[in-house]
């Protein structure tokens, strides 16, 4: 039984990597300037999860396999492992999600932190549970002011837009996404 279950953990395995390496289901295609950075990003977490994840394993099946039930009846021997090694291996794994974490962190940054390039077009996009409502400025360029109090789902006001403002007349709100 030994052997059947590390062959099984082998070939689940086996076809958890193929699944990542045919990029059958995969990004989509770039529509943003953005989209190389955080791609290669991903890339790079997961191919070194999945390094991890193909070696963790692979030494799983191995462990199976070799320490399968032999029928000899022999009782297993307790050791207390290597406070060293495992102190070596917890470490190396920190570092390694930690790189992977600040990388990540200055992606995110990159994108976040810097003003919008000029000739960028501007919509407010407000959360609604099951729905998101995007808030275009109208012609003039300027949005209208908006208040928390003026929500109200039954006049379709759903991000609070002041009728009263003048800057707010030709703005329109819509539940699509629609940029020119």
């Amino acid at each position: 039984m030994g052997r059947a279950l590390a062959v099984i953990i082998w070939i689940l395995t086996l076809l958890s990597v193929l699944l990542f390496v045919s990029k059958k289901w995969w990004f989509p295609p770039a529509i943003s300037a953005h989209a190389p950075a955080l791609d290669r990003q991903f890339m790079i977490t997961i191919v070194v999860v999945g390094v991890a994840f193909t070696l963790a394993q692979i030494g799983l099946g191995w462990m199976v396999w070799k320490y399968r039930e032999t029928g000899t009846r022999d009782r297993a021997l307790y050791t207390h492992g290597s406070n060293r090694l495992e102190m070596v291996w917890t470490v190396i794994t920190a570092i390694i999600f930690i790189a992977l974490a600040v990388m990540g962190q200055s992606v995110w940054a990159s994108l976040r932190l810097h003003d919008a390039p000029p000739g960028s077009y501007a919509v407010e996009v407000v959360a609604q549970q099951f729905q998101w409502n995007f808030h275009y400025p109208g012609k003039d360029g300027v949005f209208g002011k908006t208040d928390p109090k003026l929500i109200d789902d039954s006049t379709l006001n759903y991000v609070g837009l002041d009728e009263s403002d003048p800057n707010a007349k030709d703005d329109s709100v819509t539940t699509a996404l629609a940029i020119p």
